[in-house]
């Protein structure tokens, strides 16, 4: 088994940095906890800043580590392709909850198009940035979520396509999430960003199973809904959930849509920008909160889409903790995990 401390790391600035944001997600959930937001007043926003920027240290610096040229496709590890990935989507949650929580954007009552512009340049400079690294060092028929290895007791026909796509629309409300004008609803996936290339180093190392990896890359998703739902669900903060959580709803819905396979990606996320940046505050905003009569009407509404949403995601990755809660047809001859539960039409 290899060991965990290695000469490949000879100062230990990765693992120091590792360690330092795992302290950091703890202290931010329990602040979220205690106050409903994972960056309170109280907080200078210099000092908050300067936290999430070890996020940064952590991921830049994986880039000091060697590692092996090729995929491997037998159980889910490290390649340079993920590692760049995960550089750029982690960098785009980063950027955007310090300069939120710097109130760096540009104005939006001023200026409503630079804001709109500033947002986009983010999104879609991360896009295509991804772009040009798959180009260079992966393989469009091969990506990071459809190739990803699963233990051969998640079924290929029935539960593993169903897997990918929750992951798939994880990473989409992930990246909608940089659209909202709130720090912890920023921060909120950077979790699972960032625990997916320690659980692939684990299991390089023997620590752990392919199937620990993904229960823990599904928690850690998981998790990211939870600050969402606690951030706009907290009581003292509930004007929070009309202004902010039904935009939250809205800007989900298009890269979530079908309409996505019809167009390039960095199309879907300009037009989602544009969407949410100023078509939604200047034509729609009014109409849908006049909707919600008062703030109790949101809150219920968002109370539905959080329990709809955490027993979708109780369904889904339920094969993975060796349970199967989704009907089948009869007759299927599909192999079920251990200790599943078989269920018919």
């Amino acid at each position: 088994m290899a060991k965990l401390i290695t000469n490949h790391d000879p100062y230990h600035i990765h693992k120091i940095l590792g360690v330092s944001v795992l302290l950091h997600y703890l202290y931010r959930f329990a602040l979220l906890f205690q106050y409903g937001t994972a960056f309170p007043a109280f907080e200078s926003p210099q000092r908050a800043a300067a936290g999430v920027f070890l996020h940064a240290m952590l991921s830049w610096s994986s880039l000091l580590l060697p590692l092996p040229i090729k995929r491997n496709f037998t159980k889910p590890m490290i390649w340079p392709e993920f590692r760049l990935h995960s550089i750029a989507f982690a960098s785009r949650h980063i950027v955007t909850t310090i300069v939120t929580l710097l109130d760096w954007w540009p104005n939006e009552e001023a200026s409503i198009l630079a804001h709109a512009l500033a947002r986009g340049l983010v999104l879609c400079g991360t896009v295509k940035a991804a772009s040009f690294i798959t180009d260079k060092w992966g393989n469009r028929e091969q990506r990071t979520t459809n190739s990803m290895p699963y233990p051969s007791t998640v079924d290929p026909e029935t539960e593993r396509p169903v897997i990918k796509k929750q992951y798939m629309l994880s990473q989409f409300a992930a990246t909608a999430s940089c659209l909202l004008p709130d720090a912890t609803l920023n921060f909120a996936p950077l979790l699972a960003i960032q625990m997916a290339p320690l659980m692939m180093t684990l299991v390089r190392k023997g620590k752990v199973t392919s199937f620990d990896y993904h229960r823990v890359y599904a928690i850690s998703l998981y998790l990211g809904y939870v600050m969402v739902f606690f951030r706009l669900l907290y009581p003292a903060d509930s004007i929070l959930t009309k202004s902010v959580g039904l935009k939250t709803i809205f800007i989900i819905s298009f890269p979530s849509s079908k309409l996505r396979r019809l167009m390039p990606a960095i199309y879907v996320w300009a037009i989602n920008t544009l969407l949410s940046t100023i078509i939604y505050p200047l034509v729609l905003q009014n109409a849908i909160d006049s909707m919600m009569y008062n703030d109790h009407a949101a809150r219920l509404l968002f109370w539905f889409v959080a329990v709809g949403c955490t027993w979708r995601q109780v369904f889904t990755y339920a094969p993975l903790f060796g349970y199967s809660i989704r009907f089948r047809r009869m007759g299927s001859s599909s192999n079920k995990p251990n200790g599943a539960t078989k269920t018919v039409d």
